[in-house]
């Protein structure tokens, strides 16, 4: 059983959205700045999402540790 690329998409974004909050809180702890802590975090999780989109892609490809369906 696979994954659509609208499942894979959609599985990032709101992955990304969890690890956004987190960025932010974290970057604000460090620097006390929430207005940089949102700029960066915005930027980081634009370039995060399509690379985990491709990073899951690229792991349906792969065979290794998967089970068979056994209906």
């Amino acid at each position: 059983m696979g994954s659509t690329y609208k499942r894979s998409f959609l599985k990032g974004v709101v992955w990304e959205f969890i690890s956004f909050l987190l960025i932010i809180a974290a970057v604000y702890l460090v620097y006390g700045d929430l207005n940089a802590s949102i700029k960066f975090s915005a930027i980081l999780t634009l370039v995060k999402i399509p690379l985990f989109f491709f990073h899951e892609r690229i792991w349906k490809m792969i065979k290794w540790g998967k089970i068979k369906d056994r209906r």
